[in-house]
Order: structure tokens, then C-alpha cells, then sequence
């Protein structure tokens, strides 16, 4: 009887130290998967701040690219209205060159006809 208490305490205690080995192996391996796991989500953070910081330098990129174009289509813009302001002022200079021609064709008409009647008076 003796040796079968000590049979069945010897099998507790082995039980019992299984068990404790097991839940020590589960605690560490409990302590080695939360860094684990929070070296993943480190990794993720990373990951999506890269992510964002890339998103963010495209968008500046398209707007610097937007700004540009809008720059160049005001550039083109002024250098056309400066073209059709060019345009006004040069017809409105050749638009009094004529006059001043027709005025003057007008008054070297006017002279001949004075000469032209001075003559035929003297004739007369």
C-alpha cells in the first residue's frame, strides 16, 4: 500500500511538473509573440506613414505640375493679348498713315485746282 501511495505521489508530482513546464512554456512563448506582434504593427505604422508620405509628395507633385500649366496658360494668355494689343496699334497707325495720305492727296488736289484756276484767270 505504502509503495502504492508513493507510486501515485511520484505521478502527481510528475503531473504537476509537466504542468508547470507547460504553462512556462506558454508564457514564454506568450512573452516572444507580443513583441512579435508588436514589432508587426511597428512594421505596419511604417509601412502606412511611407505610404501616406508617398501619397502626399505625388499629390504636391500634381499640383506643382497644375500650377505650372495654369502659369504657362497665363503666360500664353498675356502674350496673346499683348499680340492683339500690338495689332490694334498698328492698324490704328496705319489707320491714320491713310488718313493723313487722303489729306494730303486732298490738299495737293485742292492746290492744283488752285493753279489750274489762277492760270485760267490769267489766261482771261
Amino acid at each position: 500500500a505504502a509503495s502504492a501511495v508513493a507510486a501515485a505521489v511520484a505521478s502527481a508530482t510528475v503531473r504537476v511538473a509537466f504542468a508547470a513546464a507547460s504553462l512556462d512554456l506558454a508564457l514564454s512563448s506568450t512573452a516572444v509573440a507580443f513583441p512579435l506582434a508588436a514589432a508587426a504593427v511597428g512594421f505596419a505604422l511604417s509601412a502606412t506613414s511611407l505610404a501616406f508620405a508617398l501619397a502626399a509628395a505625388s499629390l504636391g507633385l500634381a499640383v506643382a505640375a497644375t500650377s505650372f500649366r495654369l502659369a504657362l496658360t497665363a503666360a500664353f494668355l498675356r502674350l496673346a493679348v499683348a499680340a492683339a494689343s500690338l495689332r490694334i496699334t498698328v492698324a490704328a497707325t496705319s489707320f491714320h498713315l491713310a488718313l493723313s495720305a487722303t489729306s494730303l492727296a486732298f490738299a495737293l488736289a485742292a492746290a492744283s485746282l488752285g493753279l489750274a484756276v489762277a492760270a485760267t484767270s490769267f489766261r482771261l
